[in-house]
């Protein structure tokens, strides 16, 4: 099996059909859906969530209780105490 010049289009006319995709769908149908769905990737894949991450699906996308990062859920600097009471978390 080659890889030629017109598979390599192929893939990347496939890719960027799907970027256009999901650009299209994100603003169709709007924020709540797609700060849902990257919260439910984020918990399949296992991945870190941050701050900034917390902030965009609580305060933009409206998700009612988005997963916290670490240092928020259980806060063990002064820092990150005073933080989450100044936020009520």
């Amino acid at each position: 099996m080659e890889f030629t010049i017109a598979t390599a289009i192929q893939l990347l006319l496939a890719i960027a059909t799907y970027l256009l995709g999901m650009a299209f769908a994100g603003s169709f149908l709007g924020r709540a859906w797609m700060g849902n769905v990257d919260v439910f990737l984020h918990k399949v894949l296992k991945m870190e969530v941050t701050v900034g991450k917390y902030f965009y699906w609580k305060y933009f996308c409206n998700i009612r209780d988005p997963p916290k990062p670490k240092n928020l859920e259980k806060p063990r600097g002064l820092t990150d105490q005073l933080f989450c009471k100044f936020l009520d978390l």
